[in-house]
């Protein structure tokens, strides 16, 4: 099971540290000139994302994302925001300059890469019924469009599509996975999973697709429990992704593996004093622990800094290292 964790602009370069790195990119994680060549290194291997989870829920989206009957503001610069319906969302964005978006970030490289159809999560469970079907029967159409693109552009090798299954239910999931199923294609990832955050939940509708969708052509997007992720591995699941290591740098939160802890830092000036964040004070560190990560081999102490945006790229790389260990059974090299 390949992992691929994302990656946001700002963040360590992972691939530096790891020439077997896999990244996630999304078009809306990203300036909208950035390309694969801005990387120090790039990645062994990468999946572009269509950007929709953001794309569906901000207030303003870019004109060069828009189809060409698209809402503008006065300034032509943005969507309009307010008071819109899911519908009118849905019918604004173009999946052909998502998809010319995603080409561009990807450039002349001829690095192994899965580009994302075009899909409307459901993120809001608050929608209506008749709403919600809505984005299951749009993100089927947008795969349809999709195909077509990549049918009419004669894609290269190295770029394998992927169709996004979307659903609120058990039923919903399978019955988009199976339209999904009959326009064929090579992979396809389940979303729509985040909101459940409990494992057994999450599990349940991974089984339901792997049902119609073979788990090796399965990836599952925005999963970071170790309980759920094993048994993805365990299931034979394609590829997950994961935005763990650079998130929890960014609560001072600090992995180690064999087996999986989870640290916080203990500041000196916080002694007595009521501590932030979840981790209580036993499980805190004011001196880190033996690592092999390429950070610590050279600069443990810099895990333990906060408040510096180095600092929280390097306990970023660390995380990665050990949460690829425990995961995926590879120290990064």
């Amino acid at each position: 099971m390949e992992f691929f964790v994302s990656w946001y602009h700002g963040d360590a370069c992972y691939p530096v540290y790891d020439n077997h790195c896999s990244l996630l990119v999304s078009i809306t994680s990203v300036p909208f000139d950035w390309t694969v060549q801005s990387l120090l290194q790039p990645p062994r291997r990468l999946l572009i994302d269509s950007g929709a989870f953001h794309l569906v829920t901000a207030s303003s989206i870019s004109p060069r994302l828009l189809a060409d009957n698209g809402m503008y503001d006065e300034k032509g610069a943005t969507l309009k925001a307010g008071a819109q319906s899911i519908e009118e969302k849905i019918s604004q964005l173009s999946p052909k300059k998502v998809l010319e978006r995603q080409l561009s970030i990807l450039g002349e490289e001829q690095i192994p890469t899965i580009v994302c159809a075009l899909d409307y999560p459901i993120l809001d469970p608050h929608l209506s019924l008749q709403e919600k079907s809505k984005c299951i029967t749009q993100t089927i159409a947008f795969a349809w469009e999709f195909k077509h693109l990549l049918e009419e552009r004669r894609m290269s090798s190295h770029v394998t599509p992927m169709a996004i299954i979307q659903g609120y239910d058990i039923d919903t999931l399978k019955w988009c996975a199976h339209e999904l199923a009959a326009i064929d294609f090579p992979l396809y990832g389940l979303g729509s999973l985040a909101p459940l955050k409990r494992h057994e939940p999450i599990m349940e509708r991974v089984r339901a697709v792997a049902s119609i969708i073979e788990p090796e052509r399965l990836h599952i997007f925005g999963v970071s429990a170790i309980q759920t992720i094993l048994a993805l591995k365990e299931m034979g699941i394609h590829s997950f992704d994961s935005a763990r290591p650079a998130k929890a740098a960014a609560y001072n939160e600090i992995f180690y593996s064999h087996p999986f802890r989870r640290f916080g830092i203990l500041e000196p000036s916080s002694e007595g004093s009521k501590l932030k964040g979840r981790i209580p004070r036993v499980n805190r560190l004011t001196e880190p622990l033996k690592c092999q990560c390429p950070i610590c081999v050279e600069h443990p102490e810099s895990i333990l800094v906060v408040g510096k945006r180095a600092n929280i790229k390097a306990r970023g790389v660390h995380n990665y290292y050990h949460l690829k260990r425990v995961l995926c059974d590879a120290p990064i090299c």
